[in-house]
């Protein structure tokens, strides 16, 4: 019996052991990692791990733990919660303990490390309170009428051990707000504290009284809700209530903050009827619903569990495919609309799998943004992309696809300048496309770096325009040189008269705006034809030419041309590395 409306591909984390040695020596370590790499500015503690002991800490973290780092404690007595996590650079919400037995709030992450040729770790530490007692984020144990992640636990032993025939049922459901770090730093620690007690009495109000809930973090909520094992329907019921719970726009002092949450689900004794399994089946399913950003519940499917070994399985051959040069790059053109000529080409990844073959890149990419290997991919794509880029004549510029999850942990401001000056690609000579999604989080950094970007010369584009709820603000937000349709509007155009309209409206947007339009998707004549009677400039699709790598595409008009004459591009001088 499935209760959830979707189901997918299984989004978890990789599941190699990668938990913290406890043994390590100091001996000759200072020499090795001097305290000049970490910001003792921050306000995030910082520290460097080497075999499991902390080597170097900024001055946040000494001062919050009240200790010097000769005398820093083991990591097991001060955040244990990290020896068990992952360092995938991903937030995990624990409690660090100062020399004063003092218990704080923190989220902390892990990130793997390579200085002077030492496998390391760096760990960031976010205190989700001030050092004041009177902006504390209430700790998940005294959450208002929450019970604790052990009370919880404790409850749910309970049920297996009265329930050990299947005389009745229930939904296990595990449930993370959406972005609440976010709000956090935007409102302050007090109101999202606040809104955490909003949440906690909607819980109470909505949820009968045999109902058990849990705040197992600042963002996490466990909520078990039993029902007689003759009525699985009911399970769908407690599921809608707990979305409709979650889904909500909540007046907080004086703000209307509106949340969201990821729903995991797992259903006794349908799926399982053991205790530990029940609880890994329901954090399965929340992983996979956080991958869908589904706005609907989604319950445990076997094939998750199958899911997470080929997950772990792609992160280790993608981590070969790096070191074994396995990734290529295939183009795709751009053609003029006025001139019928190639005037840019995209640049798309693929990836030969010694086994498998060819991967297409939505199969591999979000696991490499999951696992961070993103970063280095997506600077091989720039590189690759430019060198091969400054062969072509200089009239044809190069597209490359960005990440918003490089953007976000990549300096891409940094990565671009040095791919310019180690390829000698003229800067007017590189678009970089990026989605809307690469607003969701720290929206006035990516306008600053997006700006930096551009002053070099680079041209940056908005890719799938048209799908996103907030593309026309962030039009104004930033002045994007072209705004790329999306394909679905150019696939419809011709049946939907909805559509047409849509593409017609974003040409007169585009004009408006001073930024030219593209078409991406076009597969038809009559899409073509269609099109040329707007004020579309540019349009790509497999009619005018499939990826290809860039040998094959020297037939194409324009890819030889050297009759034309460009305009003097700002070329990357030393000057702008230092």
């Amino acid at each position: 019996m499935r209760i959830s409306q979707r189901t997918g591909q299984e989004g978890e984390r990789p599941c190699a052991d990668t938990r913290l040695p406890k043994t390590a020596s100091r001996e000759n370590i200072k020499t090795l990692f001097p305290i000049h790499h970490l910001a003792d500015a921050s306000s995030e503690g910082l520290a460097i791990l080497y075999q499991g002991r902390i080597i170097e800490a900024n001055r946040s973290l000494l001062s919050c733990l009240g200790t010097d780092l000769q005398n820093f404690p083991p990591l097991e007595e001060i955040l244990p919660a990290a020896l068990k996590a992952l360092p995938d650079n991903q937030y995990h919400s624990g409690l660090l303990m100062t020399l004063q037995k003092e218990t704080i709030p923190v989220q902390f992450r892990l990130t793997p490390l390579r200085r002077n040729d030492k496998d390391c770790l760096a760990l960031a530490v976010t205190f989700l309170r001030s050092l004041s007692p009177a902006t504390d984020i209430l700790p998940p144990d005294s959450a208002p009428g929450l019970c604790s992640r052990t009370e919880f636990e404790r409850h749910l032993e309970d049920f297996f051990l009265k329930h050990a025939v299947p005389q009745a049922a229930g939904i296990l459901l595990h449930v993370n707000i959406n972005r609440f770090r976010t709000i956090n730093e935007r409102y302050g620690a007090r109101i999202a504290n606040d809104l955490l007690e909003a949440i906690g009495q909607r819980l109470q109000t909505f949820l009968s009284d045999d109902c058990i809930v849990a705040r197992f973090g600042s963002d996490e909520f466990g909520i078990f809700c039993p029902f007689p094992y003759e009525q699985p329907t009911e399970a769908t019921h407690w599921a809608q209530i707990t979305r409709d719970i979650f889904h909500t726009t909540l007046p907080v002092d004086g703000h209307r903050i509106h949340i969201t949450a990821s729903i995991g689900c797992c259903l006794i004794p349908f799926d399982t009827y053991r205790f530990e399994t029940a609880c890994h089946y329901a954090e399965l399913a929340l992983s996979e619903a956080r991958r869908l950003q589904s706005p609907d519940w989604i319950s445990f499917n076997p094939v998750m569990q199958a899911d997470v070994q080929h997950r772990c399985e792609m992160e280790h051959d993608l981590q070969r495919a790096l070191e074994s040069n396995e990734f290529f790059l295939e183009f795709q053109p751009l053609i003029c609309l006025k001139t019928n000529r190639v005037e840019c080409v995209e640049a798309l990844l693929r990836w030969q799998h010694p086994v498998r073959g060819v991967i297409a890149p939505n199969e591999f990419i979000p696991v490499a943004e999951d696992c961070n290997l993103i970063v280095p991919i997506g600077r091989w794509v720039l590189l690759e992309a430019c060198a091969q880029a400054s062969r072509l004549p200089e009239h044809i510029r190069i597209a490359v696809n960005i990440s918003a999850v490089q953007f976000a942990h990549d300096d891409m401001y940094a990565a671009v300048i040095q791919t310019l000056f180690q390829t000698g690609l003229a800067a007017g000579r590189l678009e970089l496309e990026l989605t809307e999604s690469i607003f969701l989080d720290a929206v006035q950094r990516n306008l600053e770096t997006m700006g930096k970007i551009r002053a070099l010369g680079v041209k940056i584009v908005m890719d799938d325009f048209g799908i996103g709820f907030s593309s026309l603000n962030y039009l104004r937000s930033f002045p994007f040189d072209r705004i790329k349709i999306d394909r679905s509007f150019i696939r419809d155009m011709l049946n939907d008269p909805q559509a047409q309209s849509i593409v017609s409206a974003i040409m007169t947007l585009g004009h408006a705006m001073s930024m030219e339009v593209i078409a991406e998707g076009v597969e038809t004549a009559a899409q073509l034809d269609m099109l040329r009677h707007t004020s579309c400039t540019t349009a790509q699709g497999f009619l005018m030419g499939r990826p290809a790598p860039l040998a094959d595409l020297s037939a194409c008009p324009g890819m030889t041309d050297t009759t034309v004459i460009p305009q003097k591009n700002a070329r990357i001088s030393r000057d702008h590395l230092s």
